[in-house]
């Protein structure tokens, strides 16, 4: 009996695909790492790091050791000190603690020719005040919404009777001019209520796709007779092509009339107002797209640059403290973050960042 047997076509050979760089590893890597050479100056940092310290890629090649970690020995950079040290470096115009250990790197004759040093941030939560600083802002929110209702009935009362006794003087009667600062004063703390209010509930952001170009347009005209009055011009350094959000394009309105008349307010005698778009691309995480509102101004001191997006924190004498605090609760909640530096030639700039969504949305409908 004959039996055909049948023989299948060989399949093709899957190629092989080449393992991953020692790159590619280390920029997986949830710890920074920094390489230096004999001469303790940097030839590789990984992703991690460069995101730590806000900086470009390849912006931290050939730096010198004690520039990046400032204070830093150069025998402990070279790793001949297998002590770890913590550092505290300004970036971004926020305080950064890093955590950092050095290696020696030996070739094959056991010679040192280089070091590398692992780092990371030391959590804020590891002692936990920054989960105390969240529960207390979060009371504060509660308290706020409480004062602000109990303050605005009677409010709303004594403003009707003030605007009733003021009607029935004539209008040249001194007595009614009084009467007219107090309706004045009335309404500052009409402000100060709805800025509580704000703080304390914030409006129901509805995000979609959002060109921030017509949004900073917008915020512009509206400035308009605020920066005449103050004789402040603005100049607009605006990419060409800028990535579409996801943010509600009336909060972020409101975010960026905070931030420029803050801007306009830091430049009492005049000055330049630049409004500066970008993106920030990076090797392996989401893009940013980066909107920088910088004045030529009086600056921030320094020792008040951790206090500004502090709830009631201010430095003007009519001010409530709450306009960057709001701004700040509103980019964070789209995902973004609110950053602030003073600038090297003075005045500061403040930095709304938002994250480019991973598949790009359709554009937003006029």
């Amino acid at each position: 009996m004959r039996t055909d047997v049948v023989q299948r076509p060989s399949e093709p050979e899957t190629p092989e695909r080449p393992a991953p760089g020692p790159a590619l590893v280390l920029d997986a890597l949830e710890e920074g790492v920094i390489a230096f050479d004999r001469e303790r100056r940097v030839v590789y940092a990984n992703r991690r790091i460069e995101e730590l310290m806000s900086v470009e890629p390849g912006a931290l090649h050939g730096q010198p050791g004690n520039r990046v970690f400032p204070g830093a020995e150069a025998r402990w950079l070279r790793g001949a000190i297998r002590e770890t040290r913590e550092f505290r470096i300004e970036t971004e115009g926020r305080d950064l603690t890093l955590r950092a250990e050095s290696l020696p790197i030996r070739d094959d004759e056991g010679e040192v020719v280089g070091s590398v040093v692992l780092a990371d941030a030391i959590s804020e939560t590891e002692d936990g005040e920054f989960q105390k600083k969240i529960d207390r802002l979060v009371s504060l929110g509660e308290l706020s919404a409480y004062v602000a209702h109990e303050i605005r009935n009677p409010l709303t009362g004594i403003r009707t009777t003030v605007q009733f006794v003021a009607s029935r003087f004539k209008p040249r009667d001194p007595r009614r001019e009084d009467l007219d600062d107090v309706l004045q004063e009335l309404d500052r703390i009409e402000q100060i209520i709805t800025g509580l209010l704000l703080f304390a509930r914030p409006p129901q952001a509805r995000p979609q796709p959002c060109d921030l170009h017509p949004v900073l347009e917008r915020t512009l005209d509206l400035l308009a007779p605020q920066c005449d009055d103050a004789q402040v011009t603005v100049a607009r350094e605006y990419a060409e092509e800028l990535p579409l959000v996801y943010a509600d394009p009336d909060l972020m309105q409101q975010v960026f009339l905070n931030l420029c008349l803050n801007a306009v307010q830091a430049m009492p005698e005049g000055g330049a107002l630049t409004i500066t778009t970008g993106v920030r691309r990076y090797r392996t995480r989401r893009s940013l797209v980066d909107v920088s509102i910088r004045d030529n101004g009086l600056g921030i001191p320094r020792d008040l640059m951790e206090k500004i997006f502090d709830p009631f924190f201010t430095t003007r004498s009519m001010g409530t403290g709450l306009g960057l605090p709001i701004s700040s609760q509103i980019v964070r909640d789209s995902g973004g973050v609110i950053t602030a530096k003073n600038n090297p030639g003075g005045g500061a700039t403040l930095r709304v960042s938002l994250p480019v969504p991973a598949e790009p949305p359709g554009r937003p409908e006029e």
